[in-house]
């Protein structure tokens, strides 16, 4: 029964789901994935979906319009993944709708704010009725990550930006510590991820990196696989709350997150060695509210030194 699973979100839903959509294929065979395209192109390069559907398509945007399309009718089986339902098209909750289609939440928006890579691999288990595996049977990392003995990229690379400006915390905080490491570690040698979002510190950031004689690199440009091979070879990463946090979770490196407006209980990765920098802002974290507040207090209030220390510790 050929079967089409829906998740538009961005880097770290998709990571997020991964769990999910392993426990689907162990029970349900190969699917195809419909979201972005880049980031279901990368999950399919991985290994971890078969084929791929761009969910910005025009046939795809069809189902919106309350028809569906030829390409869609293939499937006998549909698998949405959303924060609500009101974001699925109505076409596809009609009691008479030509197409079953299941409803997997991706966000636990109720009382105990379960992390949401268990909150959806459990009601995927439920629709499955499967009640045996657990989420960390399905939490190996992605095929980029490499042994220990290894990891001869980086000792530590940092990923300073994040998809809202509103969960990157100052660049300062990031130079400040890395500086400090370097002064105390003459062996260490470290990379800054910067992507598209992060164009505007690149200047900041290669001024940095001049500081240092070639211990400190730049890796821009890159497209997620190469990202993903990156993060595979190194030993720590810190970063904001993002999707190459995410990815560098997913990818065996040893990870560390600043949570500033958003929740770690919802989502902090489920793969890997993860530890949480929370903000000690007393509104933090406040959910979806930072979307409109212009304050953002809780991106200057964070431990630095704590930071430090951990992060000296770990390399």
């Amino acid at each position: 029964m050929p079967t089409l699973v829906v998740n538009q979100g961005a880097l770290g839903d998709l990571l997020l789901s991964l769990p999910a959509f392993r426990l689907m294929r162990k029970h349900l065979g190969d699917f195809t994935l419909a979201g972005d395209p880049e980031k279901c192109l990368f999950l399919k390069e991985s290994g971890e979906v078969s084929s791929v559907f761009p969910a910005n398509s025009a046939a795809f945007a069809q189902l919106y319009s309350g028809t569906i399309p030829p390409h869609l009718e293939y499937f006998d089986d549909i698998w949405w993944f959303t924060r609500r339902r009101g974001l699925v098209p109505t076409i596809l909750m009609m009691p008479d709708s030509p197409k079953q289609t299941k409803i997997v939440f991706t966000v636990d928006e109720g009382p105990e704010q379960t992390n949401c890579s268990l909150f959806q691999f459990d009601q995927v288990k439920a629709i499955l009725g499967d009640t045996e595996p657990t989420l960390h049977e399905m939490n190996h990392s992605l095929i980029y990550a490499k042994p220990q003995d290894e990891k001869k990229q980086f000792r530590l690379a940092i990923h300073p930006g994040s998809g809202s400006n509103k969960k990157s915390f100052p660049l300062p905080l990031f130079t400040n510590i890395v500086a400090r490491l370097l002064e105390i570690s003459p062996a260490l040698d470290c990379c800054f991820i910067i992507g598209p979002a992060e164009k505007d510190m690149l200047e900041d950031v290669e001024e940095f990196a001049l500081r240092w004689n070639g211990r400190v690199k730049i890796a821009s440009g890159f497209d997620l696989t190469a990202l993903a091979n990156l993060l595979g070879g190194v030993e720590n990463f810190w970063g904001n709350d993002s999707g190459v946090s995410h990815l560098a979770a997913w990818c065996g490196a040893r990870t560390f997150i600043n949570f500033g407006p958003t929740n770690p209980r919802l989502w902090t990765p489920s793969s890997g060695e993860v530890t949480v920098f929370q903000s000690r802002a007393t509104c933090s974290p406040c959910g979806d509210k930072y979307r409109s507040c212009e304050e953002l207090v809780c991106l200057n209030q964070i431990e630095e030194d704590s930071i430090f220390e951990t992060l000296l510790a770990a390399l």
